[in-house]
C-alpha cells in the first residue's frame, strides 16, 4: 500500500505538473493574443491620433483662412460704407446748393417776368394811345 501511495502520490504531482505547464502554456497563448491585440489597438490609437492630428491642423488652417475672409470683407464693408456715407453727404450737399440756385433763379425768373408783363404793358398802353392820338387826327382832319 506504501507503494500504491507512493505511486498516486506521483502520479498526482505528474498530473499536476502537467496541468500546471498546460495552464502555464494556456497562459502564455492567452498573453500572447493579449498581447498582440494590444499592439494592434497600439497602431490603431496612432493611426487615429495621427488622423486627428491632422484633421484639427487643416481645421485650424481652414478656421484661420475664413478668419482672414471675414477680416477683409468687414474691412471692405466698413470702407465701403464711409465711401457711401461720404458720397452721400456730397450728394446732400450739392442737392441743398442745387436747390438754393433754383430758388434764386425762380425769384429771378418771376422778377424777370414782371418786368415783362409791365413792359407788355406799357407797349399796350403806348400803342393805345397812338391808336387815340391817331383816331383824334384823323377825326381832326375829318372835322376840318
Amino acid at each position: 500500500t506504501r507503494a500504491k501511495t507512493t505511486m498516486e502520490r506521483k502520479y498526482i504531482e505528474k498530473e499536476c505538473q502537467v496541468q500546471k505547464v498546460m495552464k502555464n502554456k494556456q497562459c502564455q497563448m492567452t498573453e500572447a493574443e493579449l498581447q498582440a491585440e494590444l499592439e494592434n489597438l497600439q497602431i490603431q490609437l496612432e493611426e487615429e491620433n495621427k488622423v486627428n492630428k491632422e484633421t484639427e491642423m487643416w481645421v485650424k488652417k481652414h478656421h484661420d483662412q475664413l478668419q482672414e475672409k471675414v477680416e477683409y470683407w468687414m474691412d471692405k464693408y466698413e470702407r465701403e460704407v464711409d465711401q457711401k456715407s461720404e458720397e452721400l453727404s456730397g450728394l446732400k450737399g450739392s442737392k441743398a446748393n442745387i436747390l438754393l440756385k433754383l430758388q434764386e433763379l425762380t425769384l429771378k425768373y418771376q422778377e424777370y417776368e414782371e418786368v415783362v408783363m409791365e413792359d407788355r404793358a406799357q407797349k399796350e398802353k403806348a400803342k393805345k394811345a397812338a391808336e387815340k392820338a391817331m383816331l383824334e387826327i384823323r377825326c381832326a382832319t375829318k372835322v376840318d
